[in-house]
């Protein structure tokens, strides 16, 4: 008996293919790493959940496909990608009659770690540098109720904490050159 198939009106979605379950194991388990990984540098897990999945994609996803995958919102999917963007860990591509954008994974660690040095690492030293001078400057103030033990102390302390800010100042940014980052 012979089958006919009907050409499809248009290609199944990236989610509804068949998929063999190594070909499953594989994509959950990427998911699972970098889902891992974002959580351990303080990013949602949903993050790395998104970049697992990009990353483990031979081809590039939409939103929806993402959301469907990962069974997340599409709202969520939309914010991991703005700040994966961001980061320099994706990319959006727009086809010539494909009405979404689909996003792609970049494989190059040296962009990811630049992209989370410029968006996460400086500006949060920046803020921190500024918390550390408020502490010396309160410190700094004679105030004769406060144990001179431990205002030594703390100025000696806090006198070390700025110098790993001058430190790192000076090393983020060679890194960020090194990896080439902007």
């Amino acid at each position: 008996m012979e089958t006919t198939v009907a050409p499809a009106a248009e290609p199944l979605a990236p989610d509804s293919l068949p998929r063999h379950p190594a070909a499953a194991a594989y994509e959950s388990g990427l998911v699972a790493i970098f889902a891992d990984l974002a959580e351990l540098f303080g990013n949602p897990k949903s993050y790395g959940q998104i970049y697992g999945l990009l990353f483990a994609s031979e081809e590039p996803l939409s939103i929806e496909d993402i959301g469907k995958r990962l069974e997340i919102s599409q709202g969520s999917v939309s914010q991991g990608l703005r700040q994966l963007e961001a980061f320099g860990a994706v990319v959006r591509e727009k086809s010539n009659g494909i009405r979404h954008a689909r996003y792609r994974a970049r494989l190059e660690m040296k962009l990811l770690i630049s992209g989370f040095l410029r968006e996460r690492a400086i500006p949060r030293l920046e803020s921190t540098e500024g918390r550390v001078k408020e502490l010396r400057a309160a410190l700094g103030a004679k105030d004769p109720a406060l144990d001179p033990g431990f205002a030594r102390t703390a100025r000696h302390r806090l006198g070390r904490l700025a110098q790993w800010h001058r430190s790192a100042r000076t090393l983020l940014p060679i890194a960020r050159r090194i990896l080439g980052g902007s």
